[in-house]
């Protein structure tokens, strides 16, 4: 990016009768305006079906600027996706190399999920329309670089719970589904529902005790006691 010239100023010239989602974005880069407007309109929709010209809006932009930055739209995403895994994704090694039992290690990693998808309610369905619709080359690097790593992690953990005598056998493909299910359905379906639990699935108090449930529901499943873990 160093070597591109600046935008032209007419793609930064805000459309009539706008405002920048956030005055605290006063100062921020082009591209972190951009991914925050995106995410601030998938997280009010509850879908990951937002048009160029609706997150160059919410930014206060006009819509080339996206083109600036991303090359398109699903740059643009693709960007999002990786913004929003970057940090847990760089965690999963650190953690299937911690000196701990498999039981405390699906423990960290079920809470790490969770607040993910709770933090991100729209990553999912993001993810599955990336690889999906996306071009060979950014759906393979979507797979290698989020997918791929969680469903390893997950299998090295389950595989040596197993192994330990912590966990009943049980395929892992099975697991992850269980598990990442359990994880991220009740915040990517939050805008529907939510309403009928008055709101409850945006709540920080909420999203712990929900952590706790599946925690221990989790591990139950996987005959673990939760007091030993």
């Amino acid at each position: 990016m160093a070597s591109r010239s600046a935008p032209p100023a007419d793609v930064l010239v805000p459309p009539t009768g706008t405002q920048p989602a956030s005055s605290s974005r006063l100062g921020a880069s082009g591209r972190d305006v951009l991914l925050d407007a995106a995410r601030e309109l998938m997280i009010a929709s509850g879908s990951s079906d937002v048009s160029l010209h609706a997150i160059a809006r919410q930014a206060g932009v006009t819509a080339p600027l996206v083109k600036y930055y991303f090359g398109s739209k699903e740059g643009l995403l693709t960007a999002l996706v990786e913004a929003d895994t970057g940090k847990s994704l760089g965690q999963l090694q650190q953690l299937i190399e911690l000196d701990i039992s498999a039981a405390e290690k699906l423990k960290l990693h079920v809470t790490g999920i969770i607040r993910t998808y709770a933090r991100h309610p729209y990553l999912n369905g993001l993810l599955n329309r990336l690889v999906r619709e996306s071009g060979s080359e950014r759906s393979d690097r979507i797979k290698a670089n989020f997918v791929e790593p969680l469903i390893k992690a997950q299998r090295v953990i389950i595989e040596a719970g197993v192994a330990a005598g912590e966990f009943r056998p049980i395929d892992p493909n099975h697991a992850y589904f269980l598990i990442v299910g359990a994880c991220q359905y009740l915040f990517a379906t939050r805008v529907p529902f939510g309403n009928l639990m008055g709101g409850a699935p945006s709540d920080d108090a909420f999203v712990r005790s929900y952590t706790a449930a599946a925690l221990d529901f989790i591990q139950r499943g996987l005959g673990v006691d939760p007091d030993r873990s």
